[in-house]
């Protein structure tokens, strides 16, 4: 018989989802006392931060990390062997199930007791995600977990041991970064379609300035939502045939009044008789703009900064040069994410997305060669038609 379909004495199910049986306090005892000072589980328990669990057969706690002991203690909470996890908690499903945790009808929800039972059947390690609303001196905390349960047999006991992570901040921080995303290029949006309405009847400087800012501002917004799809693994790419002439305007136009390049040259140099390419022109015109706002940024006043194309072996090839050059000691970090020499904060993504966009979704290599003598070069190479 199922264990979700075994009856208690009143005729009430056992479970509505993973099995109700618990170890005897004997047996518990015995199992508490063959594994709490084995060196294996001292060294797991050591060797990961945040709420690490060791679990027996029947998902009891039988020792647990110095985080989740005081994680705990703080709640009043000192007891807490035999607990199963959302128990330990103070999950308030646990209370709901016939078994405790994991037996009620909300359970078969949880990452947590999913990714326990899915360790139990495999050999491997599993991960899933859970939400737990909790109750701690009367107040509702709503928390949200990264659980990886990874199954091990440690002196003829089947035990899993339950990694949970804290993601609430970081779940937090992706809904707002989104709302906001979605708010403020709805009102640019309409910020935008004024000042075209305005360029119509005044063509003075001011008017002009004003357009170029609300356009670098747009250009801005929509590379931060291109960066939080691809490290997201969502962004979409459409390839389809470029015309270099097309590209080398944008590229003129986008940087002939930007910040970076106020007291400096900006040169586009691509052959005129060049053969149109195949890419995604808006991932390709990121990763160049990327490029040459790095290399105005990092320019003295009266420098040039160049724009070349061409083919090599066959791989069509963009390069940006600037006279600069990056130190011995900068180079190996230079694509690492938020890495910069810059003091201010809001630097150190652009390199970054550099490689990350042109190697996942061009299928493309990013390169950079920097010396006194001849400056520093960055390269984008295309996969060969």
């Amino acid at each position: 018989m199922d264990d979700g379909d075994r009856q208690g004495n009143a005729g009430t199910p056992e479970t509505y989802f993973a099995p109700a049986d618990r170890s005897s306090a004997q047996a518990l005892r015995a199992q508490v006392a063959q594994i709490v000072e084995h060196p294996v589980i001292e060294a797991v328990l050591q060797s990961f931060c945040g709420h690490v669990l060791v679990l027996n057969r029947q998902r009891q706690i039988l020792a647990a990390s110095s985080e989740f002991k005081e994680a705990l203690a703080a709640c009043g909470i000192e007891d807490f062997v035999g607990l199963r996890p959302g128990e330990a908690l103070g999950c308030e499903h646990a209370e709901e199930g016939p078994g405790g945790c994991g037996t009620s009808f909300a359970c078969q929800h949880c990452g947590a007791v999913l990714a326990i039972l899915m360790a139990q059947c495999c050999l491997g390690s599993v991960y899933d995600e859970c939400w737990i609303s909790m109750r701690r001196k009367n107040k509702r905390a709503c928390v949200e977990f990264r659980a990886k349960a990874t199954p091990l047999t440690l002196a003829g006991i089947e035990l899993v041991v339950l990694a949970l992570d804290d993601i609430s901040d970081q779940k937090r921080r992706g809904v707002l970064e989104q709302n906001f995303l979605h708010d403020a290029r709805n009102l640019l949006s309409g910020i935008v379609a004024w000042t075209d309405i305005l360029q119509e009847d005044r063509s003075d400087e001011a008017t002009t300035s004003l357009r170029t800012l609300v356009l670098q501002l747009r250009d801005l917004l929509s590379g931060q939502v291109v960066l939080a799809q691809a490290e997201k693994g969502e962004l979409a790419v459409a390839k389809g045939t470029i015309d270099l002439g097309t590209l080398a305007r944008m590229l003129d136009q986008g940087f002939s009044h930007h910040p970076s390049g106020e007291g400096k040259n900006f040169v586009v140099r691509f052959p005129a008789a060049a053969a149109a390419l195949v890419s995604d022109q808006d991932i390709l015109m990121r990763i160049l703009s990327n490029m040459v706002t790095n290399a105005l940024e990092a320019s003295q006043l009266g420098a040039t900064v160049e724009v070349r194309y061409q083919v090599q072996a066959g791989h069509p090839v963009f390069s940006v040069h600037n006279p600069g050059v990056i130190p011995e000691h900068v180079a190996p970090r230079i694509f690492q994410r938020s890495f910069s020499t810059k003091t201010e904060p809001g630097h150190g993504i652009g390199t970054y997305s550099m490689r990350l966009l042109a190697e996942q979704y061009l299928g493309a290599q990013v390169q950079f060669t920097s010396s006194s003598e001849d400056g520093t070069t960055f390269r984008l190479v295309l996969p060969a038609a």
